[in-house]
């Protein structure tokens, strides 16, 4: 067999997530509250596909206008859609009908693809000081450091080459996967910290004074809630003298980068490549997309969407929607966008 095929049989045939056999569509609508609608014979589902691939035995959903098409010749055996949808779908595909397609898909995944559980055990390679104290049915990887005074709790993973400094304390069913360093941290319970990120590491405390630069040793701690997701190679600062804090339930993507001080209230959401300067306090439920830039020493009120790359530089009140370099008003950035796009082309005409 040529090295090409090997990998298209690859491709087609292998994966690393394996899905849990026996599971009817039936079951799965039991499972999720989906309203089944067609006349088709019940199946045991054997795959989860793209509209584009799905076979008479796969599941798929419907959740973009942009696939319309795909969807109106679907092979798939049952899809998850709306209600308005379901006429779209071909006679053949059972309707699982549901008010929310991406959160009934996430349910669905969660069904066919349960998180296979870890036996608990302590790797030989792991260094482990004999004054911290893990918790019950804990794993810990190889190469593992825990130092001094480390109180994880019951149910944590912890992946390889993972480093825990003095005095942290990780709460109960924390998942901390590889490479990722803890220091002057308090972490609450279900947490999830993804591979390289950096928690609890110096702040930016540099003074120049034109002949040297003066640095300012940073004392705070990082204080993380319940329930909070961390992104691979994020790095969360200590706080100078302050805590930095983040709150419960709040999201943050891979590569963000959140200064000392910063205080994150509960249900954020901090898409890539979000930068948080010192001292700044982000509100409940606020949405930040991705490249956002936040200065320093400035208040986002509850609710607050930015839109991507835009710049904050002043403070925002509750409940705006903002974009830009500097953050308008939403409405005030589309109109400028508009103008800037009409004036350039007005003046290429007369230039022509």
């Amino acid at each position: 067999m040529s090295k090409d095929s090997l990998y298209e049989q690859k491709k087609k045939n292998y994966s690393f997530f394996n899905i849990k056999k026996g599971i009817r569509v039936s079951d799965l609508a039991t499972y999720c509250g989906f309203r089944i609608l067609g006349n088709i014979s019940d199946f045991e589902i054997e795959n989860v596909e793209t509209l584009e691939y799905a076979t008479d035995k796969d599941l798929s959903f419907f959740g973009n206008r942009k696939y319309k098409t795909a969807c109106e010749h679907t092979k798939a055996g049952a899809v998850i859609v709306t209600e308005q949808d379901v006429p779209i779908l071909p006679e053949k595909t059972i309707a699982l009908v549901t008010s929310n397609v991406m959160i009934g898909y996430g349910k669905a995944l969660s069904i066919l693809y349960p998180s296979e559980g870890l036996s608990p055990c302590i790797s030989s390679t792991a260094l482990i000081s004999k004054s911290a104290k893990i918790g019950s049915n804990c794993r810990i990887n190889n190469n593992v450091i825990i130092d001094d005074d480390v109180v994880i709790g019951d149910n944590v993973f912890i992946g390889d080459n993972t480093v825990i400094e003095k005095g942290c304390y990780i709460g109960h069913n924390g998942l901390i996967r590889n490479n990722v360093t803890i220091s002057n941290s308090i972490i609450g319970d279900n947490v999830i910290i993804n591979s390289g990120a950096r928690i609890g590491e110096s702040g930016f405390g540099i003074i120049p004074t034109g002949k040297e630069m003066v640095y300012i040793k940073q004392i705070g701690r990082v204080i993380i809630g319940d329930r909070v997701r961390i992104g691979a190679n994020t790095t969360i600062d200590r706080g100078s003298v302050e805590d930095t804090e983040i709150g419960d339930d709040t999201i943050i993507d891979n590569l963000v980068q959140i200064a000392h001080n910063v205080k994150i209230g509960k249900g954020a959401i901090l898409v890539s490549q979000v930068g948080i300067a010192g001292s700044s306090t982000i509100g409940n439920g606020v949405v930040l997309a991705g490249q956002v830039g936040v200065a320093g020493h400035i208040d986002i009120g509850d609710g607050v969407i930015v839109a991507a790359k835009s710049g904050i530089a002043s403070s925002i009140k509750s409940g705006k929607v903002v974009g830009g370099i500097p953050a308008v008003d939403i409405g005030i950035w589309k109109r400028q966008a508009a103008f800037l796009k009409m004036s350039v082309t007005k003046n290429r005409k007369i230039g022509e």
